[in-house]
């Protein structure tokens, strides 16, 4: 699609060069006429009627090389079309010199004329120079363009498709809980149905939406918490420690899911004690910073030995997102799984 504020320049340009191209060829043909003692009043004639030609055949080559854009082999063709276009411009002006001028002697006009398609045959090229190369601008500008808006519709496909591949991984957990509690609580199975529809329509408002506020996502995120709690009841504990000035910071919708559902996995699968997981988000030097805190099994880490997809999901999201690698952070501690995930504020 033409940029508006591009067509808008390039007329201006056109425009601007013409009439500055009248001018100067009339400053220069008027010059080199009194020069040569030619009577002034012809010599206003000759320059203007010259001038004004060459400003027509401008408009002219603009026109008509309005989207030309040669290969390396068709060069020549310029300069021919230089020629020609230069010729065309020497009989106009020869010929409305002589049926406009004053009747006075018109020798010098043959005379010119060898110098006249010299000059003429010098601007004309120019100009056509100058209407190529700002073709060749405007494609460079535009193949950018079209390559940008590719590679953004690609990451967002590859961002949406990553975001949709969480929701099955978390739902079929939160399924085999609700079969398994149908037959001994089945109230909390009820409840746990109500709690997963209101997660899932909640993802689905969240489908067209690259970023959120920090205190939405963790509403969302908690949300998707209660149902972990129906799972696992009394043994899940969560902390969540917040700046103030952090809840209006922007994070990436249903980044923290994952990184919690990581801390979880590690944290509880093997464990049957009381588990607590914090949550802890500042904000530093324009960066929002997020650390969750679980406890670690160190004497069954195969065990609990995931696909790594959650973690993989946020590494490759980030990436896409701010071209940077080193976001996301993991490292162990004693008994105590660290992830830090650092989220520059655009």
């Amino acid at each position: 699609m033409p940029n508006p504020i591009s067509e808008q320049n390039k007329r201006y340009v056109i425009h601007a060069s013409s009439w500055i191209i009248c001018v100067l060829y009339f400053i220069i043909i008027y010059g080199l006429l009194r020069w040569s003692n030619l009577d002034k009043t012809v010599s206003i004639y000759d320059a203007s009627i010259g001038a004004l030609t060459m400003t027509g055949i401008s408009y002219l080559i603009y026109s008509t090389l309005q989207f030309y854009l040669p290969n390396n082999r068709n060069y020549w063709k310029l300069f021919s079309l230089a020629a020609i276009f230069s010729l065309i411009s020497v009989v106009i002006t020869r010929f409305l010199i002589i049926r406009f001028s004053p009747d006075q002697d018109l020798v010098y006009l043959n005379f010119s004329l060898p110098f006249r398609f010299v000059i003429n045959f010098l601007i004309i090229t120019c100009v056509m120079i100058i209407n190529v190369f700002w073709n060749i601008q405007e494609e460079l500008l535009s193949n950018k363009r079209r390559k940008e808006e590719s590679e953004r519709m690609v990451r967002d496909a590859e961002l949406y498709n990553l975001r949709q591949q969480l929701q099955p991984h978390f739902l079929f957990n939160s399924l085999n809980s609700i079969i398994a509690l149908i037959g001994s609580k089945p109230q909390e199975a009820r409840n746990m149905v109500f709690q997963l529809s209101d997660f899932l329509r909640g993802t689905m408002r969240k489908d067209e939406k690259q970023f959120t506020s920090v205190e939405e996502e963790i509403n969302h995120l908690s949300l998707y918490l209660d149902i972990e709690k129906v799972r696992f009841g009394h043994r899940l504990h969560t902390e969540f420690i917040l700046a103030d000035e952090a809840l209006a910071a922007h994070i990436p919708v249903m980044i923290l899911q994952p990184l919690v559902e990581n801390a979880i996995k590690f944290g509880l699968y093997n464990v049957t004690d009381e588990v607590k997981i914090t949550i802890t988000l500042k904000l530093e030097n324009n960066t929002l910073e997020v650390t969750i805190r679980n406890p670690f099994d160190s004497e069954h880490p195969t065990e609990t030995k995931g696909t790594g997809f959650g973690l993989t999901s946020i590494q490759r999201r980030m990436y896409l997102l701010f071209s940077r690698t080193d976001l996301l952070e993991t490292r162990i501690e004693g008994d105590t799984f660290i992830s830090t995930l650092s989220i520059p504020q655009l």
